[in-house]
Formats: structure tokens, sequence, C-alpha cells
């Protein structure tokens, strides 16, 4: 049926006849739907009008002071009215239909509803009971009914034509929306059709195509320089490339009827693993592709050959799928990436040894004192403690007192052993010294170490704001020791400094990398007593700027042009890269649009310069 109907010239047709009548129907639905609602919508305006007069205006009091409420009123397109077959006002006086709901109620009818649409114009009538009340009997006593009974009503009239008028407007926008739709959808599904009769000639003409290109399909196969394997649900081998035959010495039709697994695996060595079986199971299972093993395969003649393997589901339209092996010769390249990977190997061993002898040997020795005595000094706090020291003044009095009793001999003796025991004096004195040296030591190792994680951190890969004399202050705990045993340090840093949108990780760097550089400079110069590292901030309106001075070497004239070249170094070789002043030059002036420079004389030291945009402009 789909088919023909691609094929006719007139496919467009069907569509838009079935929408036509959908839309259409749908339309009489909601017209339907409409035309009920007036009917509920006026029902449900009188009742309410009925409920607000019943609860506000049927009040004896008021009714008392002012009778006149409940004379007929109206509001907007509704009209109301108190009625009684028997009214003390004649104007309340009920009409005949207003009289027979009266009936009505009487029998215990709860409301009465009513559409006159044909009459000029049209409205609906609702009605419901007004009951006696006990503060009604003093008025309405001559009725001679009883609390409970029906004294009256309230008439409401709704006016019909407000609310046709609104279900009209709903009518066209139903309309409009309905029109619109269906010329929508129509436009669509002709559309859509027609790109499916499109797809389908498409279709017809590829059929001889993919014939041709089935025989050049096979020819590309049996040119790979790959080897490609074809295997079975059970792993054995269906087809084979000649590739495949050069790489493992097996001619397809060897091959062919054997598990592939088998094939390849070297039995000589039983233990190895048999990834190639593992990764064809699991493509079996899963349907997924896996890529980028490497395993040895057996030949033929019994040499062993490195191969790089590739396992990929065969895609079928029936149920028995199977998996491509594809794999290739890598003995050669495997060969040049050993050679590659080792050379690799031993240049990061000498990158990761630099650095962690810089920083490892210093933040070891800086741990290891405080730490050897808070935990010696610990011991004492667990064994006595300054808050003891009051109670044990106030049981000393306890036991002179104690020591006159008889009764208490022993105790006391006992008491007297046990301070002589563990030396009361002597703990009561050097408490006191143990616990101001555990505060100490174990502040100034949180310092230490705190300031090595934060230093340590890699930090965001985008620009936050960060406190640069925080940076500066965990840069110097962190490389105390490259420079406590050659010079002091002296930081002046600003009060007042805003914090910097920066990369905070990376300015640690070139903070780390100017002192390193200022302590080795001041240790060539081989001075007679400590040199000095003078570290400065502050700031203005436009930037933030640290100097970091020293009382080195400084920069000799000649090479002063060179200082933020890469590789260039003045150091000996194999103790420096060359790399660090390069490396801040891009950080400080690329990466976040500042400057960095220096200001030198040759034996006396060197001032280098670093600012910061308070503002960076975005590129």
């Amino acid at each position: 049926m789909l088919i023909r109907l691609l094929q006719s010239r007139y496919y467009w047709l069907i569509p838009v006849l079935s929408w036509l009548f959908l839309t259409f129907a749908s339309l009489v639905w909601n017209f339907s739907l409409i035309d009920n609602s007036v009917k509920d919508i006026a029902f449900e305006r009188g009742r309410v009008m009925y409920e607000m007069v019943r609860l506000t205006k049927i009040n004896p009091v008021l009714m008392a002071n002012d009778p006149t409420v409940l004379k007929k009123q109206v509001m907007e397109d509704i009209t109301y009215s108190v009625v009684s077959a028997q009214p003390m006002n004649p104007e309340n006086m009920a009409e005949p239909w207003e009289i027979a709901a009266l009936t009505r109620f009487e029998s215990g009818t709860e409301y009465v509803f009513q559409g006159y649409l044909k009459k000029e114009p049209g409205y609906f009538r609702f009605m419901g009971p007004v009951f006696m009340q006990e503060q009604c009997l003093q008025c309405h006593g001559y009725e001679g009914k009883i609390v409970g009974d029906v004294r009256g009503g309230i008439s409401v009239k709704v006016m019909a034509q407000p609310i046709l008028d609104s279900q009209y407007q709903y009518k066209q926008m139903m309309i409009f929306i309905h029109v619109t739709g269906f010329f929508l959808i129509s436009l669509t599904s002709v559309f859509l059709i027609h790109q499916l009769r499109s797809q389908f000639q498409t279709l017809n003409r590829t059929k001889d195509e993919l014939r041709v290109k089935e025989q050049f399909l096979s020819d590309v196969t049996n040119s790979m320089s790959e080897g490609f394997a074809v295997l079975d649900r059970q792993g054995t081998v269906r087809y084979a490339n000649p590739e495949s035959e050069w790489l493992l010495g097996w001619n397809t039709a060897e091959m062919e009827g054997q598990r592939f697994s088998e094939l390849v695996h070297c039995g000589r060595n039983p233990d190895r693993v048999n990834t190639v079986e593992s990764a064809i199971e699991l493509t079996l299972q899963d349907g997924l592709t896996r890529t980028g093993f490497d395993d040895v395969f057996c030949h033929k003649e019994g040499r062993e050959v490195d191969i790089a393997y590739s396992v990929s589901p065969l895609l079928r339209e029936d149920d028995d799928m199977g998996v491509v092996v594809t794999f290739s010769d890598i003995s050669e390249r495997k060969r040049a990436d050993e050679e590659r990977r080792s050379l690799e190997r031993q240049l990061n061993q000498t990158h990761k040894m630099e650095a962690v002898g810089q920083l490892a040997g210093g933040i070891a020795h800086e741990i290891n004192t405080p730490i050897q005595y808070v935990g010696d000094n610990l011991r004492f706090i667990k064994e006595s403690q300054e808050d003891m020291e009051s109670l044990l003044k106030v049981y000393s009095n306890l036991m002179q007192k104690a020591s006159a009793l008889p009764e208490l001999e022993v105790e006391v003796a006992k008491v007297k052993e046990t301070i002589e025991e563990i030396d009361l004096a002597y703990l009561e004195e050097e408490t006191s010294n143990a616990i101001e040296q555990s505060i100490t030591g174990a502040s100034q190792v949180a310092r230490i170490v705190l300031a090595m994680k934060e230093f340590a951190h890699p930090g965001s890969k985008q620009m936050a704001l960060a406190d640069l004399n925080r940076i500066i202050s965990n840069a110097i705990a962190v490389c105390k020791n490259e420079w406590k045993y050659v010079a002091d340090t002296e930081l002046k840093l600003g009060e007042s400094l805003p914090q910097v949108k920066c990369l905070g990780g990376e300015i640690s760097q070139v903070v780390l990398n100017l002192v390193i550089n200022a302590a080795h400079a001041i240790e060539a110069a081989k001075l007679q007593q400590k040199g000095k590292i003078s570290i400065t901030t502050t700031f203005n309106d436009d930037y933030v700027e640290m100097s970091i001075a020293d009382t080195g070497t400084g920069i000799p004239k000649e090479v002063q042009e060179h200082v933020f070249n890469p590789f260039f170094t003045t150091k000996d070789i194999g103790s420096g890269t060359g790399q660090g002043l390069a490396i801040a030059q891009d950080i400080v002036v690329v990466k976040h649009q500042g400057e960095l420079f220096f200001e030198t004389e040759e034996g006396k030291g060197t001032r280098f310069v670093m600012r910061l945009p308070l503002n960076i402009n975005p590129e």
C-alpha cells in the first residue's frame, strides 16, 4: 500500500484528505463542547451569586435596620432578588415561576435552574432556598414556620448574551487554530511523503550500484595492507584476505573452519594470556568495537610476530552476528617505540628527580625537626594536663587534712607513694614547657604543610581573584630550604593590597622561580655573611606590583638582553635549564598582559619587578 502510494502521481492527496477529515471532526467536537459549556457557565454564575447573597444579605439584623436590602438589585449582567410566597414587603412577592420553585424546595429540591434562550434577550434563571433561622422568628413568626423550614428563596437571572459572545470568540479562535494546523500539518505531511518518495526512488537506483560496489569492496578487502578475518559466533574463520595469509603463513583454505584464537595463539607458551579470545568473546556479547590491542601471534613456521589488532562486530540484518578481526605487523614500530619510551623514561626521571630533589628535601628537612619534639611533648601532654594542676592542689590540701585521721592513714600513704613514683613536682614544672613547645612545633608544621598544599595545587584553568600576598608567603615557605642557608628574607607586603584576577598556580610558579634565582645568585656571590632577599608588594589604580631584590652577583651587562630567552642560562651545566625566566615572562606578559622586567648592578644584586593589571582586557 505504501509503495503504491509512493509510486502514484497523486501521492499528496491521501494525507491532505486524511488531515481534512480529522480537522473537521475535531472542530465539530470542540464546537459541541463550547455549546454545552454555555449552560454550565450560566449555572455556575447563578449558583455563585445565590451563595453570595445568601451569606451576605440574608441577615436578620441587617434586614431590621435596612428593609430595602432585599429589594431586587442588578450587578452587571446578573439580576438577583430575595422573594417569598408570604413576604412582609409586597415588593418581595414571588412570581409564578418562583412560587413553583418554592414549592419544589418544600419537597427537598436543592435548586431550580432553567434557560430561556429563545426569548429576546435570552437568559437563564437560577433559584435556591432560604431557610428559617432562630433570629427570623421575631418578624416572621406569623407564618407559622419553625427553624429549618423554607422561608423563601433567592432568585438569580443570568443574561445569556455575554456568555454567548465569549464562547463565540472561542469558536473563532478554535477555527483559526484548526485551519492553521490543517495547513501546517498537511504541508508537513506532503513534504515528508515527498522526501520518503525521493528516498524510495533513490533506493531503487542504488540497488544496481550496490551490486557493482560489492565486487569493488571485495577487491579492496583483498588489497588491504592489513590482515582481515571474518569470524562467526563460535570464533571460527569464515573469510581471510591475502594479507592474512602472508602475516600468519596459512592460506585461506587452511584457516577457514578453524578457531582464530587457537590459530594465532602460541602453544609453546601456555602461560601467555590469550587476549584475542577474550576480545572476540566480549565483542560477541556486547557488540562493541575494541581497538588498540597489542599481542604476539604465531606464524605457521613457529616464529612469533608482534601484532596490533582490533575486533569489531560484524553488522548483519539477521541475528547471526560475527566479528571482524583486523591486524598488522608492528614489530619494527614496537622496537622504535621501546627505544623512544626508554629515552622518555630517562628524561622524565631526570626532570622528576630535579624537582623532587629541590622541594622534597627541603620539605622533609623543615618538617622533621618540629615533628620530633611535637611527638615527645605530646606524651607529656597525654600524661599530665595543665588544667589538672589546680585540681592537684585541692587534692594536696585534702590529703594533708586526711593524714590527721587514723582511719585514712593507709590511703594517704598510697597517695604519697604514687606522687613519689610519678615525680609530680617534675611533671608540674615540665608540662607547661612541653605544651608550649608542642603548640609551637605543631603551628610550624601546619604552616609549612598548608603552604606546600596550596602551592602544589594545580589550580583552575580559568582566571580567578587571588591574594598575591598569600601566594608569595606560600612560595617562600615551600622553597625555604633553597634560601635559608644563604639569605634572610624580608617581606614588605602591602596590607590593603587588592585581589588580582590571575591564574594562581602559574603566578606561584613565577614567584618560586624568582625567589630561587635570587637565592642562587646570593650563593654564587660567596658572601662572608648571609645575603638578603627583599620582597615588596604595592599597588595603584591600574596594577599590582611585586618586586624581589637580592644582594647577589647581579647580571653581567653582556647577557642582560638574553635573560628571557628560552634555554639561556648563566648557571653551570646541569644546574639550570634556562627555561625559568622564559616561562615566567610568558605567564606574566602573554597570559596576564602584565610586565616583567629587572634592574641590576653587577656585584651588588638584582631587582625583578612583576606587574599584574587589575583589569585584564579580554582577547
